[in-house]
């Protein structure tokens, strides 16, 4: 595709503003570990909230979800309509103890509630997986992004998104990522809006037409459909999607630097909302491809086709930079959180306890860099799966399975014990190998994927209750601070203190969301 000087003058200065915001904002971090990992807890509600969609979205969506909207229809907006359960169990039970501990990290949380280990095993199997499946996941989508737009090598183009992505992420820490996050949020969203409306207007028929017929048409599929049965969808609503939104470090961070409890909980609200135009923006453009061409070879290509087809010259580059946008956003986000984690719950806790801010900024700072270079020389492994969508997909519901396991029962049974959640831990690397043995073996490939990692949340139940009630009792002066109770419900008394009008309540805004949800399941059952 042959960019005009116009479009790429806009995509030019698009770059330079991400860059300039990015370094302004993160000058603090570079001096202050508070500044640096949690952006000195004073994020307002509505920078939680854009942050927490455009790190949560990059061209995983962009590329691999409208693969899979191009292929199964409807039913692939389930990733983003049916969030919203997975965000109730953060607003309400695991937001108010992270922030009533004060953590840094998640893996703290779990320290304190059990002890070193189980906080240090988390900490490997986050950090695993973020350098082994997340950010080689996004340098290679976008990577391939842009080989197909501007005819880069797709070696090169990784390389170049690494470098490009890194440096301000590196540099700054989270206030660097949270505001440069909420730019690209906006933008990623306006772009995917702006791809809808032109497809309604190019389909012949409209929405009726884009919409389809049979199963195409429904967001619930029969429980015998090989990709997308409902009990699938259930179970990713709250066991992959449970631990994205609950107990994942690099969407939970800008939630841990919260200014109040209001505004962490008031950002997961409105990255909720902010969920029904994202399904547009990232979904429908698959069912819009499928519409104008059923034919296409390779799914994953539908949305640079529905960029040269239907986007004017001149607005193309708006488009670039939404997708530039994304991968950039996640990219900072993994870097910032992984390099959280081996800081803050490696090198802090186990080789210098007595380290100044600027010597924990400098090793995230080494540790960021590091990290980056490992998963671009990782990308090659993405491509040898069927879809980039199957890749994350299969990896994060095995993974993620025993580890929400271990958070469910940590915040509701005091009975837990530190031993039980270690083994449960552990048993998350050995998921990692079974997605490779699936892909390259066929090893359990006869049962669907999300209903596997469903078998093997049951299972992590059983085995983390059989270990705890046969393991030594957690301390209760663990207990009182580490396990959910009802008057977590309520935000602190400091916050009502200060004035609470009902137009600002929790409940209200949750409630309104949830209705609108249920009419949306409703009308496209």
């Amino acid at each position: 595709m042959q960019l005009t000087g116009f479009e790429i003058a806009i995509f030019v200065v698009y770059m330079a503003a991400v860059m300039s915001i990015g370094f302004i904002s993160g000058r603090k971090g570079k001096d202050s570990a508070a500044h640096y990992f949690l952006a000195g807890r004073g994020l307002p509600w509505y920078a939680i909230g854009f942050s927490l969609i455009a790190s949560s979205i990059s061209t995983e969506q962009f590329i691999g979800e409208v693969g899979w909207g191009y292929r199964y229809g409807m039913a692939v907006c389930n990733w983003e309509w049916l969030c919203w359960p997975a965000q109730g169990l953060l607003l309400f039970f695991f937001l108010p103890l992270y922030l009533k501990n004060r953590v840094y990290t998640v893996p703290e949380y779990l320290r304190r509630r059990f002890g070193t280990l189980s906080g240090t095993t988390f900490a490997m199997v986050c950090i695993i997986m973020y350098a082994v499946v997340n950010l080689p996941l996004v340098l290679y989508s976008g990577g391939f992004v842009l080989s197909q737009i501007f005819g880069l090598n797709l070696h090169l183009a990784i390389w170049m998104l690494a470098l490009t992505a890194g440096v301000y992420a590196i540099y700054g820490g989270l206030s660097a990522v949270v505001w440069t996050d909420m730019l690209q949020g906006i933008l990623l969203i306006g772009g995917g809006i702006l791809i809808f409306f032109l497809g309604v207007n190019a389909v012949p028929g409209g929405l009726s037409e884009i919409i389809g017929t049979g199963e195409r048409s429904h967001l619930v599929l029969p429980a015998d459909h090989p990709e997308l049965p409902w009990t699938g969808m259930i179970l990713v609503a709250f066991i992959s999607s449970g631990f994205y939104y609950t107990s994942n470090q690099y969407i939970t961070q800008r939630c841990l630097a919260a200014k109040t409890q209001w505004d962490g909980k008031m950002g997961i609200i409105l990255a909720a909302f902010l969920a029904i135009p994202l399904a547009l923006s990232v979904t429908w453009p698959g069912m819009i491809a499928y519409a104008l061409n059923p034919n296409l070879e390779n799914p994953d290509a539908a949305y640079p086709y529905l960029i040269s087809t239907l986007v004017p010259t001149g607005l193309r580059s708006i488009l670039f930079a939404a997708l530039i946008g994304a991968i950039m956003s996640t990219i900072d986000s993994l870097l910032n959180s992984t390099s959280s984690l081996l800081t803050l719950d490696i090198y802090k806790k186990f080789f210098n306890k007595d380290a100044s801010d600027k010597t924990l900024v400098r090793f995230a700072q080494i540790c960021g860099a590091i990290l980056l270079v490992f998963a671009t020389l990782w990308c090659p492994m993405v491509g040898r799966f069927e879809s980039i969508f199957n890749y994350v997909q299969d990896c994060w519901a095995l993974m993620l399975a025993p580890c929400m396991a271990v958070f469910f029962l940590a915040i509701f049974w005091k009975r837990a014990t530190n031993a039980a959640a270690v083994v449960t831990l552990l048993s998350a690397f050995p998921m990692l190998l079974i997605v490779f043995l699936r892909q390259f073996y066929g090893i359990f490939n006869e049962i669907n994927i999300f209903n596997l990692a469903g078998i093997v949340f049951a299972v992590s139940v059983v085995v983390m209750v059989t270990v705890s009630l046969f393991t030594k009792r957690t301390e209760p002066e663990k207990l009182e601070k580490t396990v959910w109770n009802r008057d977590m419900l309520a935000l602190p008394q400091e916050e009502l203190d200060r004035g609470y009008p009902w137009w600002k309540r929790i409940w209200l805004w949750w409630t309104i969301l949830v209705i609108v949800f249920v009419v949306i399941y409703i009308k496209f059952w």
